[in-house]
C-alpha cells in the first residue's frame, strides 16, 4: 500500500512539485476528515454518560459536537476535492502530453501494428482508468487507515483488551488483502492483453470493411471481433471471480472482529472494569473502524490494478528515443549523402547493404527497382525515420544523428504514396505544413498544387471537414492536397515516395503540374515507376536487394544491359498496349 502511494506521488511529482504537494495536502486533509468523523463519538459518549440526567443543555452540547464534526468533515472533504481531484485533471492532461511527446521522438519502427494497439489502449483506456481510480484509491486507503489508527489508539488508552481484539482483526484483514493483491496480478495482465487484442480486432474490422463485405459471410467477418469480445469478457469475469471470494472473506474477518469487540466490551462492562457508557462508545467506534476498513477494500483491490496501469504507462514513456542531443542540426547546404550504409529492421534480415550515394543540392535523383528492393527504406533513412546500423547519412555534410530529428525534418518535405489527411478542415490539412499561414497563403499553395478548383466545389470549400484519412476525396485529390501541404512547408529537400503510382490518367497532368510547382529549385529524391518522372532526372539509382546496382542518367543507363533498360522496355510495352491488340504509335 505504501509502495503504490509512493509510486503515485513520484509520478505526480515528475510533472511539478506543486502537484505532488497538493496531492499530499489532499491526503492530509482526508486524514483530518477522519479525525472529525471520530469526533462524532464524543457526542455519543457524552449522551450516554449523561443518560440519567438528560437535559436541553446536554442535548445542545451533543448537537454542537455533531455539528462541529459534520462541518469539519464537509470542509476537509471540500479541500480533498480541490487538492486531489482537480489536481488529477492537470496531471493526466500533462501525462497524455508527455506520452505524445515521447512518441513524437520515437523511431518509426516503434509504430508497428502490434504496438499501435498498445499505444491506443494506453492513451485511452489505461490513462482514463488511472485518472478515475487514483483518487479513489488514495482517499480510501488514507481515510480508512487514518480512522483505524485513531480509533485503535483510543482503544489502547481506555480499553487495552478491546484494542488487542481490534488490532488482531486489522492484522488478519491485511493478510487477506495481500492475498487478494497477489491473486489479482496475473488477471490484471490478462485484462490488459485482452483490451489490446480487442482494440486490434475492432480497428482491423473497420479498416477491412470493404474486403469483408465483398468476400466474407457475416459470421466470418465478425469472427475475430467476437473472439476478442469473448476474451475480454472472460478476463473481466476471471478478475471478478478471483476477487469476490477473497473480498467476502475480508469483510467476514472484520464482522467477526466486531463480534469479538462486542464480547470483550460486554465482559469488561459486566466485570465492572468498564462503564456502560464507555462500553457502548467502544462498540460504536469498533463498527466505525471496521466499516471504514471494509469500505477501503475496493481501494486496496484497486492498488494492483493501478500498479499494472502504471507499468503500462512506464512502458510507453520508456519508448526508445532517437535523439541523443537537443541541439539543432548544423548543415552547410543541402547535399544528401550515404556512406557505406547498412540497415535491417530487427528481424535479422539486412534490407540495405553497403550503400553509398551522393545527391548534390538542387539536383534530381530517381530511385527505381523491383518491389521490396529497399527503395522506400533508403528514403526513410534519408529522413531519419530510422537510424542506420552501419555507416552514416549526411545532409549538408552533417551526420543526421548529430542534431535532433525535428531539426532535420524542418528541411524535408515528403509526399507519400498512401496519403493521410486528418479529420479536420481542408484548410487546416494544408496549413499543417505551416501552422502560422494565413488563409490567403493556403489558397495560394492550393492553386499551385492544382487543387483550388475542386476544393471550391466541396460543400463548405476550404472549411469542409474531411473524413478520417481523407476518405471523402479521390486518390488524386488527396495527393494534390498533400502536395499543397508540402508547398506550404517550402522545405529545401523534397522526397516523393511513388506519389504518382496510383493516379488515373485523366488527373495525371494535374498531379505532375503540382509536383513541378513543389519541386522547382529543390533537391529532389523520387521513387517512381513512370518513365516521364525518371527520364529527366539528373541521376538515376537502380536498387536491387538492398544494393545500388546501376547509376547514371537515362541515356547512360539505356546504353547498357541491366534492370533499368528492362524496366523502360517493359513500361513502353505496357504504355503502348491497347485493347484489341497492337501498339499505339
Amino acid at each position: 500500500m505504501v509502495a503504490i502511494m509512493k509510486r503515485i506521488l513520484n509520478l505526480v511529482g515528475s510533472f511539478s512539485a506543486s502537484s505532488r504537494r497538493n496531492l499530499v495536502l489532499g491526503m492530509v486533509c482526508n486524514v483530518l476528515k477522519a479525525f472529525f468523523m471520530a469526533g462524532m463519538l464524543g457526542a455519543v459518549w457524552w449522551a450516554l454518560e449523561n443518560r440519567d440526567h438528560l437535559s436541553a443543555e446536554v442535548a445542545l452540547q451533543c448537537f454542537g459536537m455533531l455539528l462541529a464534526s459534520v462541518a469539519g468533515q464537509f470542509a476537509f472533504q471540500y479541500l480533498v476535492d480541490i487538492k486531489m481531484d482537480a489536481e488529477g485533471f492537470h496531471v493526466f492532461r500533462d501525462l497524455r502530453l508527455r506520452v505524445g511527446d515521447r512518441l513524437k521522438g520515437a523511431p518509426m519502427g516503434y509504430f508497428s501494428e502490434q504496438r499501435l494497439s498498445a499505444i491506443t489502449t494506453t492513451l485511452t483506456t489505461t490513462v482514463h482508468q488511472l485518472e478515475e481510480f487514483m483518487t479513489i484509491c488514495l482517499t480510501g486507503l488514507s481515510g480508512g487507515v487514518a480512522m483505524a489508527v485513531i480509533m485503535s489508539l483510543f482503544f489502547l488508552v481506555f480499553a487495552p483488551t478491546v484494542a488487542f481484539v481490534t488490532f488482531a482483526g486489522i492484522a488478519v484483514g491485511l493478510v487477506v488483502l495481500e492475498w487478494l493483491r497477489r491473486r489479482s496480478t496475473s488477471v490484471t495482465r490478462e485484462i490488459t492483453a485482452a483490451q489490446e487484442n480487442m482494440t486490434d480486432a475492432v480497428i482491423e474490422y473497420a479498416r477491412g470493411m470493404a474486403v469483408l463485405r465483398t468476400f466474407a459471410t457475416p459470421d466470418e467477418s465478425l469472427a475475430a471481433v467476437k473472439a476478442s469480445f469473448e476474451r475480454k469478457r472472460q478476463a473481466d469475469f476471471e478478475q471478478e471471480q478471483a476477487a469476490q471470494g477473497i473480498l467476502k472473506l475480508y469483510a467476514l474477518v472484520f464482522n467477526l472482529a466486531s463480534c469479538g469487540v462486542l464480547f470483550a466490551a460486554c465482559a469488561l462492562c459486566l466485570s465492572g472494569a468498564l462503564s456502560l457508557s464507555w462500553a457502548l462508545t467502544l462498540l460504536v467506534a469498533a463498527f466505525i473502524i471496521y466499516g471504514e476498513l471494509i469500505s477501503a477494500n475496493n481501494s486496496a483491490f484497486l492498488t494492483k490494478k493501478i500498479e499494472g496501469e502504471l507499468d503500462r504507462i512506464d512502458e510507453v514513456c520508456a519508448v526508445p528515443k532517437q535523439d541523443t542531443t537537443d541541439k539543432p542540426l548544423a548543415t552547410d547546404g543541402f547535399d544528401l549523402a550515404m556512406e557505406h550504409v547498412s540497415f535491417g529492421y530487427g528481424d535479422g534480415r539486412r534490407v540495405i547493404d553497403g550503400v553509398s550515394l551522393r545527391i548534390p543540392e538542387g539536383s534530381t535523383c530517381a530511385l527505381i527497382g523491383p518491389s521490396g528492393s529497399g527503395k522506400t527504406t533508403l528514403v526513410n533513412l534519408l529522413a531519419r525515420f530510422w537510424d542506420v546500423d552501419e555507416g552514416r547519412v549526411t545532409i549538408g555534410g552533417a551526420d543526421v544523428r548529430s542534431g535532433t530529428a525535428e531539426s532535420l525534418l524542418e528541411n524535408i518535405s515528403m509526399v507519400f504514396q498512401n496519403v493521410y489527411l486528418f479529420n479536420d478542415t481542408v484548410e487546416n490539412n494544408i496549413r499543417f505544413g505551416k501552422p502560422s499561414a494565413t488563409h490567403e497563403e493556403v489558397v495560394a499553395a492550393a492553386k499551385r498544387a492544382r487543387c483550388h478548383d475542386f476544393i471550391m466545389e466541396l460543400p463548405q470549400g476550404y472549411d469542409t471537414v474531411l473524413e478520417e484519412g481523407g476518405a471523402s476525396l479521390s486518390g488524386g485529390e488527396r495527393q494534390r492536397v498533400s502536395i499543397a501541404r508540402a508547398i506550404m512547408k517550402d522545405a529545401p529537400v523534397v522526397i516523393l515516395d511513388e506519389a504518382t503510382s496510383s493516379v488515373d490518367p485523366e488527373n495525371e497532368h494535374l498531379l505532375m503540374a503540382a509536383i513541378s510547382e513543389l519541386t522547382r529549385g529543390k533537391t529532389l529524391v523520387t521513387i517512381a515507376h513512370r518513365l516521364n518522372t525518371v527520364r529527366d532526372a539528373d541521376q538515376i539509382l537502380v536498387v536491387d536487394e538492398g544494393r545500388i546496382v546501376q547509376r547514371g542518367t537515362h541515356e547512360e543507363l539505356m546504353r547498357e544491359p541491366g534492370i533499368y533498360r528492362r524496366f523502360i522496355e517493359m513500361r513502353r510495352e505496357a504504355a503502348g498496349w491497347r485493347l484489341g491488340g497492337g501498339f499505339i504509335g
